[in-house]
């Protein structure tokens, strides 16, 4: 069984200040069970999550679960 622990509210609100982050919401994602995910999509010519905004994630206890290029961005979805 997995606890939830993840703030998804607080990530939400750090994860803009970084300068690569281009836009960050919450989502409801039926592919991951009806859950609400945190969607952040990465600047153009981003080739990784930077440091900085995983630094964020993990004070707000989220992981990433995902990373896709989109076009010209980077999408990752964090729980």
């Amino acid at each position: 069984m997995s606890v939830q622990t993840a703030n998804l509210e607080a990530a939400t609100e750090a994860v803009p200040s970084h300068p690569t982050v281009r836009d960050v919401r919450l989502v409801d994602r039926r592919d991951h069970g009806g859950r609400r995910v945190l969607e952040i999509v990465l600047g153009p010519d981003v080739d990784r999550v930077p440091p900085g905004v995983l630094r964020a994630l993990a004070d707000a206890d989220c992981g990433i679960t995902t990373v896709q290029s989109q076009g010209a961005f980077l999408v990752a979805i964090a729980e």
